[in-house]
């Protein structure tokens, strides 16, 4: 990719440029415009200036005889700023005699029209003419001009336009890279600052007073850099908390499968290994949790396709199925719904920990029920419910209510919070009467907001 610095210059060269070459363009019309009207006004005052000397200089006589050469005229040479023009005059009576002309012209009439200025060919050149008609005297006076010597005229001021420029675009393109340069020192020293970092450093990058034109990178980038550092805390937070989490389930398991070996008699073997298999089961569930959280949060997850409400809800009724029957709970699928999830992977996991949840929350011989409709998923079970203190921090991860039946990782309802969301989703949660909590999946343009007993 071209760099800003050279795509900088390019713009700069190419605006510059631009408005040089419309400067020389209208320079050379105007120049042409302004020198075509000065030649025409000295060919006019030459013209004029014939007919007086003419008429001053008692030439009346000589013209009176009608005698072709009677009259000799001098050449017209003018010198402007070193360029030489050649002006030819040429004086003839009424009745179309050559009284004279100068030299260097040519032979023929120089023109035939009526008085003032006309163009005329001749001798394979065009010609600008100017006519006076001396009355007095009778005669015409033609003074011309070559156009080729006013197209030369034009050349040389032309080329004395361009040759500065042509000596100034390498300087002028030296200063713009410079001054390009210049002009983006402070996003070198700023990516340099960047640079030196070290990977533990997130604070303000806009601490120090940066140009305008980089304030909302600067903006920006403290923003990325805020969001980032509260990614890392809540990762540090993540896996202490896990670690302590594990902690827990591990040491029982070690101390059961102690109790375990060195146990004297069968019926304390089997006790231990029951207590064991728990604490693995426990401890599996954790890790399963501690996995869906984390593919909860994936920002890159892809979706995995299409699926009916129904299906999902079935599915994961299926899969936690034994989890009920251990728990001598019954798990009850009732109600339809047409509506297709986009991403059934991740509403499968927030449904899964909600129905899990409220297995654990709901006592042996009672019911969950799971209602589907056209608006979400409803899960609604016959427990102690959630106390309107513990009703704000549910979600919030490795948070166990102090009224639960059954001390868990505290993971389940961050989980499904945190899928949802990811699905544009919302969770809600309503006491159920007489006893009991109803928590509710729920489309976002259908929630009704969060309530508690």
């Amino acid at each position: 990719m071209t760099s800003l610095r050279m795509r900088l210059f390019a713009l700069l060269l190419l605006a510059t440029g631009l408005i040089w070459l419309s400067a020389v363009v209208w320079l050379q019309y105007s120049t042409k415009a302004q020198i075509e009207r000065v030649l025409d006004s000295r060919l006019a005052e030459a013209g004029h200036m014939v007919s007086s000397l003419l008429s001053d200089q008692g030439l009346a006589h000589a013209v009176s005889l009608d005698a072709e050469g009677s009259l000799s005229l001098p050449d017209f040479r003018v010198i402007d700023g070193g360029i030489e023009r050649q002006l030819h005059c040429q004086v003839w009576s009424m009745r179309g005699t050559l009284l004279g002309q100068s030299g260097g012209g040519p032979a023929q009439r120089l023109a035939q029209s009526e008085p003032g200025f006309s163009a005329s060919e001749m001798d394979g050149g065009k010609w600008r003419v100017y006519t006076v008609v001396n009355d007095a005297l009778g005669v015409e006076i033609v003074v011309g001009e070559s156009y080729a010597m006013r197209e030369n005229l034009v050349a040389d001021v032309r080329a004395g336009l361009i040759w500065p420029i042509l000596v100034i675009a390498p300087l002028l393109a030296a200063a713009i890279w410079l001054s390009a340069g210049r002009g983006l020192r402070p996003l070198q020293v700023f990516a340099t600052a960047l640079t030196a970092r070290s990977d533990d450093n997130l604070a303000p990058v806009a601490a120090t007073p940066l140009p305008p034109e980089m304030r909302p990178v600067g903006t920006a980038l403290d923003g990325l850099l805020a969001r980032l550092a509260q990614a890392r805390k809540r990762e540090r937070d993540f896996i202490a908390y896990a670690a302590h989490e594990l902690k827990t389930p591990l040491a029982g398991i070690k101390t059961q499968a102690q109790v375990a070996r060195s146990a004297p008699s069968g019926v304390v073997q089997d006790n231990a290994l029951d207590k064991l298999t728990g604490a693995v089961d426990r401890t599996g569930r954790l890790v399963g949790q501690l996995l869906d959280l984390a593919r909860a949060e994936d920002e890159g997850a892809v979706s995995a396709g299409s699926e009916h409400l129904d299906n999902i809800a079935r599915r994961v009724c299926d899969e936690v199925q034994e989890l009920a029957q251990r728990k001598g709970v019954t798990l009850h699928l009732t109600g339809r719904a047409g509506e297709i999830c986009a991403d059934p992977v991740q509403l499968g996991v927030a449904l899964r920990n909600v129905l899990e949840n409220a297995l654990h929350a709901a006592p042996a011989g009672s019911v969950v029920t799971v209602l589907v409709s056209d608006t979400g998923v409803e899960v609604r079970d016959q427990g102690a419910g959630i106390s309107p203190a513990d009703l704000p921090y549910v979600t919030q991860r490795f948070f166990t209510g102090a009224g639960a039946r059954e001390k868990g990782s505290g993971l389940g309802l961050a989980i499904a919070a945190a899928a949802l969301n990811k699905l544009g989703w919302t969770l809600e949660f309503h006491p159920a009467h007489p006893k009991g909590q109803i928590v509710r999946l729920l489309r976002c343009e259908t929630s009704t907001g969060q309530d508690g007993r």
